[in-house]
């Protein structure tokens, strides 16, 4: 599977499988600081924040990853990355967000947004990565309390 370890994508495959069955846990390590402190008190930024924080809680729980390397500025090596891509996608194509929403709600700059969307996409030609992103999806929009598709970036 491209870009994902073996070993990656079991773990995925049962973590989503038992996805309806979890209570979702509030993750401890919670720190959205490096993203606020570019914000300068926009009320637009702060809910873009807010947003994509419980979307970042959501993944990280899903793919059993911290929190805190997905808010982090740095890498963080290639599968906290890779979460992270997929998180600014699903921000994107499933909640409606603008890209520099997203980009201020991760705490990135847009270019690495606009990256991230086009890598997973491409991504998506894969059979067993479409699954998981889709199976994400989903229960974003469950999180989320969407329905099929929502623009949550304008309001609707």
């Amino acid at each position: 599977m491209q870009g994902l370890e073996h070993a990656g994508a079991i773990q995925f495959r049962r973590v989503f499988a038992e996805a309806d069955e979890v209570d979702w846990p509030c993750p401890e390590d919670h720190d959205v600081t490096h993203a606020c402190s570019t914000l300068a008190g926009s009320p637009a930024g702060e809910e873009a924040v807010a947003v994509c924080d419980g979307l970042i809680d959501l993944i990280a729980v899903l793919f059993s990853v911290s929190g805190r390397y997905l808010r982090s500025p740095k890498r963080h090596g290639r599968a906290i990355a890779r979460v992270r891509q997929i998180g600014m996608y699903i921000a994107h194509t499933t909640l409606g967000m603008r890209m520099v929403d997203v980009a201020t709600g991760f705490g990135r700059n847009k270019s690495t947004v606009m990256y991230a969307c086009h890598l997973v996409e491409d991504m998506r030609d894969d059979l067993e990565f479409n699954q998981i992103v889709a199976r994400v999806e989903q229960i974003v929009r469950a999180a989320f309390h969407l329905g099929t598709s929502r623009d949550v970036g304008n309001g609707r």
